[in-house]
């Protein structure tokens, strides 16, 4: 495990040592677990804007489908003439 210094306002750092008395964790604990779900979201809102751009290309390059042949796909859920999903 590596060490990292940083500064942090003084507020930050009295809010800090409090949280660590009251849960009885090390602040090293608390600032991993805290540093590690920032990069997950920061991870995830990277994801997510990949995932919107690819599908912006998908729309811009026409392959679609249309709401409506998604919605009668769906009308087929369960019954005797289920379909299989529309093709782009």
């Amino acid at each position: 495990m590596s060490t990292t210094s940083f500064r942090l306002d003084d507020d930050l750092q009295e809010k800090l040592d409090s949280t660590a008395t009251r849960l009885q964790r090390s602040r090293g604990w608390i600032i991993n677990n805290a540093l590690r779900q920032y990069i997950e979201r920061e991870e995830q809102k990277q994801r997510m804007l990949e995932e919107t751009e690819e599908a912006i290309a998908d729309i811009k390059a026409g392959r679609i489908v249309s709401g409506e042949e998604v919605m009668q796909w769906l009308e087929t859920w369960g019954t005797s003439t289920d379909t299989k999903a529309p093709l782009v």
